[in-house]
């Protein structure tokens, strides 16, 4: 029973020092960035947000695409990273180009499994044991 415990309070100050990780740095991995486009009102605002915070542009709207959003959908979307130079005198922002957006649209949705959580894959089916 000890070694439960000390095992159950291990994982606690693991599981702990995690989100406190998490809440420094901004998520950008696909699980966060499913989630937000999925549970999104406004799918701009949340593509703006995920690039400021880091997330390749491709792989949004790859994820937009196993996700189910419709390529219409996200081809109306701007999908730019900003840039500034270290003196912050030149400022600039590189779009993705329709072409690159089908592209990374394509990829998503010929290989959704890797853009989404492993929990919309299903629940797991226990094995039959002999």
């Amino acid at each position: 029973m000890k070694k439960f415990l000390k095992l159950a309070v291990a994982g606690l100050l693991i599981a702990g020092g995690t989100s406190v990780a998490m809440a420094e740095g901004v998520d950008v991995s696909v699980d966060s960035i499913f989630t937000a486009l999925s549970s999104s009102s406004n799918l701009q605002a949340t593509v703006d947000n995920l690039v400021a915070s880091g997330a390749n542009p491709q792989a949004i709207v790859s994820v937009a695409a196993a996700a189910g959003i419709p390529l219409n959908t996200v081809k109306e979307l701007q999908v730019c990273k900003n840039s500034a130079s270290a003196d912050a005198n030149v400022l600039g922002a590189s779009c993705m180009r329709q072409s690159s957006i089908t592209t990374a649209y394509a990829a998503g949705a010929n290989d959704p499994m890797k853009f989404l959580p492993a929990s919309a894959a299903g629940k797991v089916k226990k094995q039959e044991t002999k």
